[in-house]
């Protein structure tokens, strides 16, 4: 039931949804990254369910200009979270299975695409 979302380049599949948030899982590939954005409201949570990986992240100001870029490794059982104006961008270091929650707009109208912050 995973569809690919071919602006950040992963599969994700709907596993419940609510007026003010949605819950999804995703597998990232060992290797593959998701495209960097950003969003202008609400937060995303992420749960690491399996495997590890790095999320990087940069604050976006005002006038779309992207700061210092921050990693940090994240494995299973690793709980983040990634607010509003911040770009972000996972990369897989090996199979990653993850879940997030975020309101429904950040798959659609609020989804800010950048370039990437990793190779």
């Amino acid at each position: 039931m995973a569809k690919t979302d071919e602006n950040v380049g992963i599969a994700i599949a709907p596993l419940s949804s609510g007026k003010d948030f949605c819950l999804f899982s995703a597998e990232i590939k060992e290797g593959n990254k998701v495209g960097c954005h950003y969003h202008t409201a609400g937060e995303e949570v992420y749960s690491i369910l399996s495997g590890e990986g790095i999320i990087y992240t940069a604050a976006v100001d005002d006038n779309g200009q992207i700061g210092e870029t921050l990693s940090r490794k994240v494995s299973t059982g690793d709980n983040f979270t990634i607010d509003a104006g911040t770009a972000h961008q996972l990369k897989a270091t090996s199979d990653l299975v993850l879940m997030f929650v975020c309101p429904p707009e950040h798959l659609n109208s609020d989804r800010i695409m950048l370039p990437c912050l990793v190779t």
